[in-house]
């Protein structure tokens, strides 16, 4: 066929990266494509002109969304226009389920005959499995990131869900840390290394910081010579640095990403909120406790409506409690206290974790293609 005019919408930062790779995976197929749509910083970089900059829809939080609620919907609106006006041969909507399906179904009530992508499965499996038959009458085809979501999707009678492998696989091949993390930081050599990751939201921090410092002042006082290290980014240091200070062990702050990888291959185990960087930890083969509070109403209502035997999805990945969590009301230092006491006193143990994350990267990864070039597969697919 002629070269196509794909449109692609992304609403967050993560959604921009997944974008850049995939213009640039689409372009090798087609070189002549029309792009167009909407992006951040990175999409613009590869040369795509946004009809309006990603940081309109990029709102987090239920305040500020409910403030811009009237202008998000106009951009919905025009979003959704810009696909009927121009009439893409296909619209891929990269994540941020509350704009990009809002998008969907108007672009599919006015020309059904638009095919539409969705890149980046909502986490039907954990909770709303409602909306997987929803997408259904909205898009034609959902491109995921973790293996086991195809057959998810399946069951609930959503639309066809193609894996196309998971763009940290690259993002830890790519990295070159730093070889003597230890010694560049003074950290000695037969003493032990805990990573603390008290989250990247400042809500996190908040709930988390305090526990965590307990559950450090009952380890240091069970493990001789034991060091600390937490990965910051530059929007919560300050805040970290504040409520650490009086920690009974002195933990090492490290902000750049070849620190943090570096301290990850450095470390006998770590400590860690859950989220994306539980995913980081398993790529590093790291053996970790994981931990999560939101506390009142949110929290009570998270446990109830949770709808897979566990919350890391590191463990859903491998089909495996791996990784040892505490959430809600198990999140207390009581409980965490000895799960990290014995990652870091029983090698026996630490070394079976270890074996047991060795296969992530082959399961996350897409074999022979990277993510992004799977999808562009696909989506010529599709077109054709």
């Amino acid at each position: 066929m002629s070269a196509p005019h794909i449109m692609i919408v992304a609403g967050e930062t993560s959604g921009d990266l997944l974008g850049a790779d995939l213009i640039e995976a689409i372009r090798a197929l087609y070189p002549d494509a029309t792009l167009s749509g909407v992006g951040g910083p990175a999409m613009t970089r590869a040369s795509f002109s946004s009809i309006f900059d990603m940081s309109e829809i990029a709102i987090m939080g239920l305040g500020p969304i409910l403030a811009n609620l009237r202008r998000l919907f106009g951009l919905v609106d025009l979003t959704a226009a810009h696909a009927c006006d121009t009439r893409p041969d296909m619209v891929v909507l990269i994540d941020s389920p509350e704009f990009n399906h809002r998008v969907a179904a108007r672009i599919k009530k006015r020309h059904a005959d638009i095919p539409v992508i969705c890149y980046v499965a909502p986490s039907v499996w954990a909770w709303r499995r409602g909306r997987a038959r929803k997408m259904a009458r909205h898009f034609d085809a959902v491109l995921s990131l973790f293996p086991f979501e195809s057959h998810i999707f399946k069951a609930l009678s959503g639309p066809p869900c193609h894996f196309v492998g998971h763009p940290i696989v690259a993002r830890f091949q790519s990295y070159a840390p730093i070889a003597d993390f230890r010694g560049k930081y003074n950290i000695p050599a037969a003493g032990k290394l805990l990573c603390v990751l008290p989250g990247s939201r400042m809500s996190e921090i908040r709930k988390l910081a305090p526990i965590f410092e307990q559950t450090i002042a009952r380890v240091s006082a069970q493990v001789e010579d034991l060091s600390v290290v937490i990965p910051v980014v530059a929007h919560t240091r300050e805040a970290v640095r504040a409520r650490v200070a009086d920690w009974p062990v002195e933990p090492i702050l490290v902000e750049e990403e070849s620190d943090k990888i570096a301290a990850f291959s450095a470390a006998n185990a770590a400590l860690a909120a859950s989220g994306t960087a539980t995913l980081e930890l398993g790529m590093a083969g790291l053996p970790s406790v994981i931990a999560y509070k939101m506390g009142g109403l949110m929290g009570a209502l998270l446990m109830r409506v949770l709808r897979v035997p566990s919350a890391v999805i590191v463990n859903l990945v491998l089909d495996a409690p791996v990784m040892q969590e505490f959430l809600e009301d198990r999140c207390t230092a009581d409980l965490i206290t000895p799960a990290v006491c014995d990652l870091l006193k029983d090698d026996g143990l630490n070394d079976a974790k270890r074996a047991h994350l060795a296969p992530l990267a082959d399961v996350l990864g897409s074999p022979g293609q990277s993510p992004a070039a799977r999808a562009a597969e696909i989506i010529r697919s599709l077109i054709q």
